[in-house]
């Protein structure tokens, strides 16, 4: 979140400390919204337009949904690193306001997207979005993967993985991405280096067939995991 403030001189101040401690109860308030069904933190609804990997994208964005007036640096670099095929059914993972599914959509309009969500703001958002892009081949399912899924299988599997949830999360994340992918199916995640990238690589290793890292970019990995061909 940027703060700004108007000094007499025209110049932008910091916030001072007690409104940096403030600032950061907010982040975090909004941060445990980003998971729940229904997000308590009042409707604000913001319109973002950015290009990525060459798509010109017309995004809302609201309060209670993960990268409020943005696309964030992670997602950015998995849409720039991630490759899409025509037939392929492509699951995009905890789908915020769609970003992702609807890039890869777009990407190979002979694929078909299902994102999926738990947080009922965020799936109207995608929803919305869908529209607002012009998107004939995604859909959005409102729910708590991986039960919503069902027995639904994909080719391919794009996550902006979730590790401010926790390590077990994640690699649950992972262990059902490893069952549901189509035989030579890929699951795609970005992850901060910092924030555990390298491990959760060698957690992708045990699981699949062959697991590497694809690109490294903005303190982000995007790391890749296959399953044997049938």
């Amino acid at each position: 979140m940027r703060y700004s403030r108007a000094t007499p001189s025209g110049v932008e101040a910091r916030p001072g400390r007690l409104e940096r401690a403030a600032l950061s109860r907010q982040d975090g308030q909004e941060q445990q919204h980003y998971f729940t069904t229904d997000p308590e933190v009042p409707s604000d609804p913001v319109l973002v337009e950015e290009t990525v990997a060459g798509l010109r994208l017309r995004l809302w964005t609201d309060h209670g949904v993960f990268s409020r007036g943005h696309i964030d640096t992670g997602t950015r670099a998995l849409i720039g690193a991630m490759v899409i095929n025509a037939q392929e059914r492509v699951l995009d993972w905890g789908a915020g306001y769609g970003v992702i599914g609807i890039a890869a959509a777009l990407l190979e309009p002979e694929c078909h997207v299902t994102m999926v969500e738990v947080n009922r703001r965020a799936v109207e958002l995608a929803q919305l979005n869908i529209r607002e892009n012009g998107v004939a081949n995604a859909e959005v399912i409102e729910g708590d993967a991986p039960g919503v899924l069902g027995e639904l299988r994909f080719d391919r599997i794009l996550c902006n993985a979730p590790v401010s949830r926790g390590r077990a999360l994640v690699e649950a994340i992972i262990d059902d991405a490893a069952e549901r992918l189509n035989p030579g199916g890929e699951f795609w995640a970005v992850i901060h280096t910092k924030k555990g990238a390298r491990r959760y690589l060698q957690y992708m290793e045990q699981r699949f067939d062959t697991a590497w890292t694809e690109t490294i970019t903005g303190g982000y990995r995007v790391i890749v995991g296959r399953t044997a061909e049938g």
